[in-house]
């Protein structure tokens, strides 16, 4: 195999040269870069790609540091890197596509190994862009047979609160969070319900994002008596939870006794305030998470489709929705 030095003997010209008109064409003479590419050619000469020096940099991309899971997984990923010689960069998109795209264009230009990404959108033609990208991507929390993803079966969680409102004797049922077929717990939760026989009134099924005008929706589920006509409640994420029980504790009513509360994600604020929540095992998401990027760096090839992890959650009992059977 021909050499650098061959093809500066071979056309006259200095070893400099020769290896402006290869790396930057644009620094030397359109005379001159034709008679080194005809060298080169004519010498058989392959340009060696460039090895990528590995970082040891990861960049996170979340949709809300204030919601407490994704700052728990943050630090639980964070623990991960530090046992795996690894640091960790972090963006937070809030949830807007348009600071997401600069987050992973900031992640490009800081030369990452990889990027954990809580996706703004799982569509199949914006994943893909992201799959272009010079690193792997693995996506958390969330699944897309585009890209590698560990995330939590949600209808699954849906299915375990049906089962904790049923098996306590509640019929009268709410729900706040995105109604949508794309929501599992949403899904798993009516469907579970449908099987058991008990329907959810429209009228109890607050289609909320992240909590807004919630005060309005809990007033419309009190009647006339100032009396709940419902008596369970299942919420979106602990968050909203949390906000449900302060603006009921505030209209005067006593959780559980009045109302049965259930939250999502288990994070610190279910524990504190003693919410029943169902449990992502963020511990679990961190470190499968983790090894699947330890392996795409290792292969170092990007596949047409992947097979999405999926872990269980399991509900975790609490005050908010421990009281007597109803008969």
């Amino acid at each position: 195999m021909s050499t650098v030095r061959i093809i500066a003997r071979h056309t006259g010209f200095s070893i400099a040269t020769i290896s402006r008109a290869i790396n930057e064409p644009n620094k030397v003479s359109v005379e001159t870069l034709a008679v080194v590419r005809n060298a080169m050619q004519e010498l058989n000469y392959e340009k060696k790609e460039k090895i990528k020096k590995k970082s040891n940099i990861f960049g996170v991309i979340f949709p809300n540091i204030s919601n407490p899971f994704f700052s728990e997984l943050l630090g639980v990923l964070e623990n991960e890197a530090f046992h795996n010689g690894r640091c960790i960069l972090f963006f937070n998109s809030r949830h807007n596509l348009h600071q997401e795209k600069i987050a992973l264009a900031e992640c490009k230009s800081h030369g990452v190994d990889g990027v954990f990404l809580v996706p703004h959108s799982t569509s199949p033609e914006y994943l893909q862009t992201i799959k272009n990208l010079p690193f792997p991507t693995v996506l958390l929390t969330q699944t897309s047979p585009c890209l590698p993803s560990v995330g939590v079966d949600h209808i699954e969680g849906g299915r375990l609160v049906a089962d904790h409102f049923f098996s306590s004797g509640h019929n009268k049922i709410g729900y706040i969070g995105p109604i949508s077929k794309q929501e599992g717990k949403y899904i798993g939760f009516i469907n579970r319900l449908n099987e058991l026989g008990i329907n959810i009134s429209e009228e109890f099924q607050f289609n909320a994002v992240e909590g807004t005008f919630l005060k309005g929706f809990i007033n419309s589920c009190i009647d006339e008596n100032q009396n709940l006509k419902i008596s369970a409640l299942f919420c979106m994420n602990d968050m909203v939870a949390q906000k449900v029980i302060e603006i009921l504790t505030e209209f005067g009513f006593v959780i559980p006794k009045d109302l049965v509360v259930v939250g999502f994600d288990n994070t610190f604020t279910s524990r504190i305030l003693g919410i029943t929540s169902v449990s992502q095992p963020m511990q679990e998401i961190a470190h499968v998470g983790f090894q699947e990027m330890l392996d795409l760096i290792k292969e170092n090839k990007k596949f047409e489709n992947y097979s999405a992890q999926l872990l269980l959650p399991r509900l975790v009992l609490r005050e908010s929705s421990l009281q007597l059977k109803r008969k």
